[in-house]
């Protein structure tokens, strides 16, 4: 059975590349994809799944030598935490100027995956928490990821911009009306659908488009057209994945604005440290464009850091 990647996860839920929960997270941003959106499947042998195994090695996306007719589980498991100095959403900065402590478990059971992602603030008041499922399919050499995320965040960094302008708000009571002002949170729930469709016919490059749709906003959608590549450092050990991307907001971060949302790029580096632990180092940067300019988004630079854990 094929991998499914952890920015495809975590677009699949944000989600993932410094993506970054939902499809937002899985850049994965697991950040990385799912292993880069999602990440490691696979169960019984059968002439389809050595197929598709073969594939991926002729393409160039699996760097591992390929066994035939080795036995393969039919579900894994990880688990990803980690630091970021900033937490940006859709080029939204969440987390003001501080930055935030990650965790995301995950399950594939054959093409299903399942995950939950949360998200608490170092030396600010962020948090939040993501649950994703989505469901892996594949024609050839072009693969279409559709899912659901629920996104919960109880409250951002005071000096952050999150909280999209079309989402409920809930002022702290302090007994006086200053100090209202002064102690703002926010309390989002949001529903969300999302489609992923891609390619792995280009070695080395994965070019994607993920749609996501706010369900409890209308309108509520962004478009996100990204390339992610994976180019072999050392083996199958040490590999290095720039990745750019070009974020269209339709109502998602702003009703004021349609059209250019933000560019960003960035690079991360992946080091297999065991069969099971691998580690993971990035640095990204979001160009703020019109529909974030007019929310008062600036342009953000921001690294992480994070350890995932296989089972």
């Amino acid at each position: 059975m094929k991998k499914i990647p952890l920015f495809l996860l975590a677009i699949a839920s944000s989600v993932m590349f410094c993506g970054a929960h939902g499809p937002g997270h899985f850049h994965r941003n697991a950040e990385q994809e799912v292993n880069q959106a999602l990440s490691e499947q696979g169960p019984s042998v059968d002439t389809q799944t050595t197929t598709r195994a073969v594939a991926t090695d002729q393409s160039g996306k699996n760097f591992k030598e390929i066994v035939s007719e080795a036995p393969e589980k039919i579900w894994d498991a990880s688990l990803t935490t980690g630091w970021e100095s900033r937490h940006i959403h859709y080029g939204v900065n969440e987390t003001g100027n501080g930055g935030a402590w990650t965790t995301e478990a995950g399950i594939t059971i054959g093409d299903l995956a399942l995950s939950a992602w949360s998200g608490f603030g170092l030396d600010n008041d962020f948090e939040e928490w993501d649950f994703t499922a989505s469901y892996y399919l594949e024609a050839g050499s072009v693969f279409f990821v559709p899912g659901y995320n629920f996104r919960y965040a109880p409250s951002f960094a005071q000096d952050s911009h999150g909280g999209h302008e079309d989402h409920d708000h809930e002022e702290e009571e302090h007994g006086h009306e200053e100090e209202q002002h002064a102690s703002h949170a926010h309390l989002l729930y949001n529903n969300e659908l999302f489609a992923i469709l891609g390619t792995n016919a280009i070695p080395y490059i994965t070019p994607s488009a993920a749609f996501i749709w706010n369900l409890n906003d209308a309108p509520g959608g962004f478009l996100e057209l990204r390339i992610d590549g994976e180019v072999p450092v050392w083996k199958d050990i040490v590999t290095l994945e720039p990745y750019a991307l070009l974020g269209l907001n339709f109502g998602y971060n702003t009703t004021d604005s349609y059209g250019w949302n933000n560019f960003q790029f960035g690079l991360q580096g992946n080091w297999q440290i065991t069969k099971l632990l691998t580690a993971f180092a990035g640095v990204n940067y979001s160009v703020a464009m019109t529909a974030l300019q007019d929310i008062g988004q600036g342009n953000e630079f921001w690294v992480n850091a994070s350890v995932s854990v296989g089972f």
